[in-house]
C-alpha cells in the first residue's frame, strides 16, 4: 500500500470519527461525554500532527549537516527574541472586584508572547518587502 492510499484511508477514518462525534453532540444536547470525546480526539490530532512535524523536521535536519548550523542559528535567534521580549515585558497583577484574575508572572508571560508575536510579524513583513524590492530591482 503506497503512502497516498494510506493517507487517504487515514483521512477517511479521521473524518468518519469526527462526523460520528459531531452527530453525538448535536443529538445528545448537553451530553458531556460526547463533547469530552470530541475534545480528546482534537487533542490527539493536534499532538499527533505536531509530533510528526517535529520528527520529520529533525530527520531532514540530521540528513543534511549544513542544515544543522542553520537550524542552530535560527533557534538561537528565536531564543534571543524571546529573551529580549521577556526583558521588555512588565508584569502587573490584574484584579477584578478584588479577586486576582491574572498574576504578575502570568501578565509578564502574556506580554512576552505578544512582543514575540509582534517582532516576528515585523521580521516576516520586512523579509517580504525586501524580497519584493530585490525582485523588482533585478528585472
Amino acid at each position: 500500500m503506497n503512502l497516498q492510499k494510506m493517507l487517504t484511508v487515514g483521512i477517511a477514518v479521521i473524518s468518519l470519527v469526527a462526523v460520528v462525534l459531531w452527530v453525538m453532540i448535536t443529538k445528545g444536547g448537553d451530553d458531556s461525554a460526547a463533547i469530552d470525546a470530541m475534545l480528546w480526539f482534537g487533542n490527539i490530532l493536534i499532538f499527533g500532527a505536531g509530533a510528526i512535524a517535529i520528527v520529520l523536521s529533525l530527520k531532514n535536519i540530521v540528513s543534511n549537516p549544513a542544515k544543522i548550523k542553520l537550524a542552530g542559528i535560527a533557534i538561537i535567534a528565536l531564543l534571543a527574541i524571546v529573551g529580549i521580549s521577556y526583558g521588555l515585558s512588565t508584569g502587573k497583577e490584574v484584579l477584578r472586584d478584588g479577586t486576582q484574575m491574572v498574576s504578575e508572572s502570568g501578565s509578564k508571560l502574556v506580554g512576552t508572547g505578544l512582543r514575540v508575536f509582534y517582532i516576528l510579524i515585523i521580521i516576516a513583513l520586512g523579509s517580504m518587502v525586501a524580497a519584493g524590492v530585490k525582485k523588482a530591482l533585478n528585472k
